[in-house]
């Protein structure tokens, strides 16, 4: 006999305690309230019942949700369910949860919707969203995006195990294979020695407000984000070293992407003294406007707030490169300079890494592979 009476939060930490019910493919829950005592007595009353053959509680069947019910919230004889996207909102970064949204209602909602929880299978999911998005003739997509999309339909089905509207994520196990023929979505663009020394000049020329921030994505490899999001407190001038400790994502302050972005990397004595005019400059500007304190970012607007990245591509950062005359590139292409240079002259690997933010030592090498001199790779 397959019976579980459980007694949990919903939400885990919100105080409120359910009793879970899971008897003979017979799914159900009650809000017993804040007195987990109360729920662990209902709980075993009802454990007492099924044991005794009294099955009057469970007659009537608890319906599932559809998967699109289960993420925007639904209504059913226990009440109003928020849904997973509400329930999650608050646990996720701002890029995060943008993201999940754009491929819910863009790919998965579309495809599987409709679908009762307990009806989608791994075979579904092949179908409708793995193989249906590889093999079509118009805008088909990558096999990264495919797996991120298939990750972000797992998270939701796992949840739903969790909530006993399934017993297992059917999204588990569900490969994504990646075609022989897939070539990368941009190689990086990095700029060489000539052309730093070009690019630089044309910041200090004709943009000289931006040029110790380009300097800074020349010489540290930081994001676009984490330039973007430091702040004068992240600088040790005396040790030479910068501390990133945020990121700046669709114009929210966030933090780093990942635990290893988390991380000092080493000023050049150029870069320092650079940022040390910088900063008398943002002193005198904040008394020029009546900002009352000079800025808190390192790099800021004409309000004193931090920039943002569109306004600074479309108005700044393509002006340059036109009047550089050189090859058009983004500003990510500064990071991978800074990559590709110091692997370029020897500088160890895993020092690199480690100043990238990179999470392993194999992904800066596979990224920048074809700038290592030929001795460095001979070893590996």
């Amino acid at each position: 006999m397959n019976m579980g009476v459980n007694v949990r939060e919903k939400i885990k930490g919100s105080g409120i305690w359910w009793v879970f019910i899971n008897h003979d493919h017979v799914r159900m829950s009650k809000k017993i309230g804040p007195d987990k005592k109360l729920a662990e007595e209902v709980a075993e009353k009802l454990r007492a019942k099924i044991i005794l053959g009294d099955m009057g509680f469970l007659k009537e069947e608890k319906k599932s949700p559809t998967l699109k019910e289960y993420v925007d919230g639904w209504q059913d004889s226990e009440g109003y369910h928020i849904g997973w996207k509400k329930e999650i909102e608050n646990s996720l970064k701002n890029s995060t949860r943008k993201g999940y949204e754009n491929v819910l209602e863009t790919y998965i909602l579309p495809a599987l919707g409709k679908y009762p929880l307990p009806s989608i299978s791994s075979r579904l999911i092949k179908q409708k969203i793995v193989q249906k998005l590889l093999r079509r003739k118009k805008k088909k997509l990558r096999s990264n995006t495919v797996r991120n999309i298939k990750n972000c339909l797992s998270a939701i089905l796992r949840e739903a195990c969790t909530d006993e509207y399934i017993s297992v994520n059917p999204a588990v196990g569900v490969l994504v294979p990646k075609p022989e023929n897939e070539k990368p979505s941009r190689d990086p663009m990095p700029f060489t020695w000539d052309e730093v020394e070009i690019i630089e000049d044309v910041f200090k020329e004709h943009f000289p407000r931006h040029y110790p921030m380009v300097l800074c994505g020349l010489r540290t490899g930081l994001r676009m984000g984490e330039l973007i999001a430091l702040q004068w407190q992240d600088l040790d001038f005396h040790n030479k070293w910068l501390y990133v400790q945020r990121n700046v994502t669709r114009g929210k302050i966030t933090t780093p992407k990942s635990k290893s972005s988390y991380r000092y990397v080493r000023m050049t004595n150029q870069l320092c003294q650079v940022l040390k005019e910088h900063r008398k400059h943002a002193r005198k500007e904040a008394m020029k406007n009546g900002w009352g304190s000079p800025p808190e970012w390192v790099f800021y607007n004409e309000e004193g707030s931090f920039l943002n990245y569109g306004n600074f591509v479309s108005r700044v950062w393509n002006k340059a490169l036109e009047k550089s005359e050189l090859l058009r590139r983004t500003p990510h292409d500064m990071r991978h300079t800074y990559a590709t240079l110091r692997l370029s002259k020897g500088d160890s690997l895993a020092e690199v890494s480690k100043e990238m933010g990179h999470k392993s030592t194999k992904l800066t090498f596979d990224t920048y592979f074809k700038w290592l001199p030929k001795e460095s790779t001979s070893n590996i």
